[in-house]
């Protein structure tokens, strides 16, 4: 995975519109969320918490 500069981070501000994080997100919503939002902008990377747990779990982004 390419991590960006703010430089070259783009708010889509059209997909969150459309597409919140759920209230009180289970660990597979917030892992779906994050791998739509990385196809759809590029404004922050997915949280590093939530990174080493989806790796502890063999789950690929």
């Amino acid at each position: 995975m390419r991590t960006l500069s703010k430089e070259d981070r783009k708010f889509n501000k059209e997909w969150h519109l459309a597409n919140p994080m759920p209230k009180n997100a289970t660990f597979a919503q917030r892992v779906n969320w994050h791998l739509e939002h990385q196809k759809n902008c590029s404004c922050r990377p997915i949280p590093e918490k939530l990174l080493r747990e989806m790796k502890k779990q063999g789950i690929r982004y």
